[in-house]
């Protein structure tokens, strides 16, 4: 009995190890998207195909392809996300006629509250909802808000951890429209 104990002992204990492995991995890879745009490598943008915040419809990144996107990760309850919103939908009507796309996902977030918040700032451009957070995971997104700014490749040229100002925003649009 005494060998048995020891024995669910030390394989609970490597049932461990693997999953804190497993999540310095996940936690690795979840961020490797980020370091890499900070390190101006130029990574493709991970892919998504999300609900828009109606539910009505779907947003794709691909469906963009060959136009620049700025790519904001918001949610409701996020206080500096307030404090950009006008500024993201006055740059959107802005670029609009430059052919830039703007696209915001609300991540952990609830969808009524969302939808509010898109309709109190006038987010009129694209808003997609990543409810559980999953996309966001995968962009290495640790923080709201957080945007990208994606070439006409695919490529993000550019990462705002936190509010983005306008002029930072308009050159990295314009690197983005160069790269």
């Amino acid at each position: 009995m005494k060998r048995l104990l020891q024995a669910l002992g030390i394989a609970a204990m490597l049932g461990l190890v693997v999953v804190l492995v497993v999540a310095v991995e996940n936690s690795r890879s979840k961020d490797a998207f980020v370091k890499s745009v900070a390190a101006g490598r130029l990574p493709a943008a991970p892919a998504f195909d999300l609900p828009t915040l109606s539910g009505s419809d779907r947003v794709r990144l691909a469906d963009h392809k060959g136009k620049v996107v700025v790519l904001n990760f918001w949610a409701s309850w996020c206080d500096p996300c307030e404090e950009e919103a006008p500024l993201l939908a006055t740059m959107a009507a802005e670029q609009q006629k430059n052919g830039v796309v703007f696209v915001g996902v609300d991540a952990n977030d609830v969808v009524d509250d969302a939808q509010k918040f898109a309709k109190r700032f006038g987010l009129g451009y694209a808003q997609a909802h990543d409810g559980d957070g999953s996309e966001k995971d995968r962009f290495g997104v640790t923080g709201f808000p957080e945007t990208f700014v994606i070439d006409r490749e695919g490529r993000a040229v550019e990462w705002f951890p936190g509010e983005i100002d306008a002029d930072g925003l308009r050159a990295a649009i314009a690197k983005a429209g160069n790269a």
